[in-house]
C-alpha cells in the first residue's frame, strides 16, 4: 500500500504543510468517503468545517485557511493539489507494452516499440503509433492516421483514415474522430453527397469524452486546439476551428465552418450555427443557441442567445408576465365598462 508523510505528500503536490508533518497518508477521499488514514479537500473556507467534522487525518486547504484542529496542506490551488494526490495514490494501471496477439495490424503501420495495443484492434497500413501510446480493445486505426506519444485510446475508440493525433491526448470509449462532414447539395429533388475529402487536426493535451465526434473536413482540416477538453456526447461539424484551452460541455453541438476563440466555455446542450465566430474568453450558457458572431471576452445566455445583462432584465420581467397580463385584462374591463357608459 503506498503511505506517504504529511511533509512528503505536500512536496509532491506543491503545497506546504501547517501542524504534524510527521502523520502517515493512505489513501485519499471526499468530504463523504474519506478514510481515517486519509486526506480530504476543502476546496475554500466554506467547506474547511466539513473536512475537519470529517474522518480524514489531513486536510488539502486554501493558503489563507486559518489554524483548524487537524494538520493542513496549504495549497494556492486546493484542486489542483487534490487531483495530483488523487494521480499518487490511485496510479491508472497501463496494459503491458506490445501488440495483443489477437491484433490485425498492417505490416506497413510504425508502432513505437513502447506503445501498447489491446486485443481485436486493427490497424491499417501507414498508421503512426507514438511512444508510450496506449490503445484499448476494439480500437479502430484507419490508413495513415498519425496518433502522437503518451496518448491514450480507450476501448472502441474510431480514428477515420488520414486524421492526426498530438501528444497526451486522451479519447474516451466510443469516440470518432474523422467520420465523414454533414455534407450534401440538392439536386434534381435529391441530396448529392460532397465529398469530404479533409482531414481532423487534433492538437496537443486534448481530451475528448465518451461519444462525441469530430467530422472531417470537406477540404482542409477541422482543428481541436492544444488543450482542450470535450466533455460526453458532443458533436463537432465538418471544418469548425476551436482554439486553445476550451472547455466544452456535454451535448454541444457545433455546426460547420463556426470558429471558436481560445479559452472559450460552451457549456450543456449549446447549439452554434455554421458559420460563426465566438470570440476568445467568451463564456456561453447551458442550452443557449448561437446564431450570430459574438466578441471576445462576452457571456451570452438564451436563445437565440444574447449579452447576460440583457438575459437578466429579461428572465426577471418575465417572472411578472401573470401580473401585468392580469392588470392589462383589468384595464381593458374599466376601458370598456367606460366605452358603455
Amino acid at each position: 500500500m503506498t503511505r506517504y508523510r504529511l511533509d512528503e505528500l505536500a512536496e509532491k503536490i506543491g503545497g506546504t504543510v501547517r501542524g504534524d508533518e510527521s502523520i502517515e497518508i493512505a489513501s485519499v477521499g471526499g468530504l463523504d468517503d474519506v478514510k481515517p488514514d486519509g486526506i480530504t479537500l476543502a476546496g475554500d473556507l466554506r467547506r474547511l468545517e466539513q473536512a475537519v467534522s470529517s474522518p480524514a487525518a489531513a486536510i488539502i486547504a486554501p493558503s489563507d485557511a486559518p489554524n483548524v484542529t487537524k494538520p493542513l496542506i496549504l495549497h494556492p490551488l486546493p484542486r489542483l493539489g487534490f487531483a495530483k494526490a488523487l494521480e499518487l495514490f490511485i496510479p491508472w494501471p497501463r496494459p503491458s507494452t506490445g501488440i495483443h496477439p489477437t491484433c490485425i495490424v498492417s505490416p506497413e503501420a510504425q508502432i513505437d516499440p513502447s506503445a501498447s495495443v489491446g486485443a481485436f484492434c486493427y490497424i491499417d497500413p501507414g498508421a503512426i503509433i507514438g511512444a508510450n501510446t496506449v490503445i484499448h480493445p476494439h480500437a479502430f486505426i484507419g490508413q495513415g492516421a498519425k496518433i502522437g506519444r503518451d496518448c491514450i485510446l480507450y476501448p472502441h475508440v474510431t480514428l477515420m483514415p488520414d486524421v492526426s493525433l498530438g501528444d497526451r491526448a486522451i479519447l474516451h470509449p466510443g469516440v470518432v474522430i474523422g467520420a465523414d462532414g454533414y455534407g450534401y447539395v440538392q439536386h434534381n429533388g435529391g441530396h448529392y453527397k460532397m465529398p469530404q475529402i479533409g482531414t481532423v487536426i487534433i492538437e496537443d493535451d486534448v481530451e475528448i469524452g465518451a461519444n462525441s465526434t469530430v467530422d472531417r473536413a470537406t477540404t482542409g482540416a477541422t482543428r481541436i486546439g492544444a488543450g482542450t477538453k470535450i466533455d460526453n456526447l458532443c458533436m463537432i461539424a465538418h471544418n469548425v476551428q476551436v482554439g486553445k484551452n476550451c472547455l466544452i460541455i456535454s451535448q454541444v453541438g457545433i455546426a460547420g465552418s463556426s470558429s471558436i476563440g481560445d479559452n472559450v466555455v460552451l457549456a450543456g446542450q449549446v447549439g452554434v450555427k455554421d458559420h460563426v465566430h465566438i470570440g476568445s474568453g467568451t463564456v456561453i450558457g447551458a442550452k443557449s443557441g448561437i446564431l450570430a458572431d459574438i466578441p471576445d471576452g462576452s457571456v451570452y445566455l438564451g436563445s437565440p442567445a444574447i449579452p447576460h445583462r440583457e438575459w437578466a432584465v429579461q428572465v426577471a420581467a418575465s417572472k411578472k408576465l401573470p401580473q401585468l397580463l392580469k392588470r392589462v385584462e383589468e384595464l381593458e374591463r374599466k376601458l370598456n365598462q367606460r366605452e358603455r357608459d
